[in-house]
């Protein structure tokens, strides 16, 4: 039994790598140069550049590489796994970009469509201006922002610095950094309409 049982799970073992296998040899891609990965990810991680990674590699829409590497915790010696999730700041702006494009294809969107038309905060937005004696005034935007503006970095919502830089610090927005926050990031993004810009659109 205990041979059998043996038996089994290697045949277990080796079954599970096969569609992994196939796929990678179904679409193309070579075996050998995807498993030079394992020993990059491994150099980075025994010489502290990382505590642990996820690479998932697919090709025409099939995985063909996917595995995890290191700690996902080093403090607590807790190894990453394959499902883990990771915050990824501003590389979700490359994901959001390519998100809007798909829209624009569909015909859901255009790029050239004002935020307020789906945020209805956003329809209409004011700029701080220094006023020479040390403090600001509070102007009408010139127009309305864009969605094209937001993809730009032109829309002129900033960190909260510039001019109108004590109001965002009084509403508590204030800094890059929103992972700490209780808000859900919706209520963020609307109550930064009612704050004065940095800077006019465009």
């Amino acid at each position: 039994f205990v041979k059998r049982a043996r038996y089994i799970f290697v045949l277990l073992l080796f079954t599970s790598s096969l569609p992994n296998a196939y796929a990678q040899i179904n679409q193309g891609m070579s075996i050998e140069r995807l498993s030079r990965i394992d020993g990059v990810m491994q150099d980075y991680i025994d010489q502290e550049k990382i505590g642990g990674a996820v690479v998932y590699v697919t090709r025409n829409g099939m995985p063909v590489y996917h595995k995890a590497f290191g700690m996902r915790d080093i403090a607590s010696k807790d190894p990453m796994k394959h499902d883990n999730m990771f915050r990824i700041a501003s590389q979700s702006k490359a994901i959001t970009s390519v998100g809007i494009m798909i829209l624009q294809e569909q015909g859901k969107l255009l790029i050239g469509d004002t935020v307020g038309k789906y945020l209805p905060e956003y329809m209409e937005t004011t700029v701080a201006e220094d006023d020479g004696n040390g403090g600001y005034r509070v102007v009408p935007a010139k127009r309305k922002i864009t969605i094209r503006d937001l993809l730009t970095h032109t829309a002129g919502i900033s960190y909260g610095t510039g001019p109108g830089e004590a109001a965002w610090k009084e509403a508590g927005i204030y800094g890059w950094y929103f992972a700490d926050r209780d808000e859900p990031i919706r209520n963020t993004v609307r109550r930064i309409a009612s704050l004065p810009q940095a800077a006019q659109p465009g």
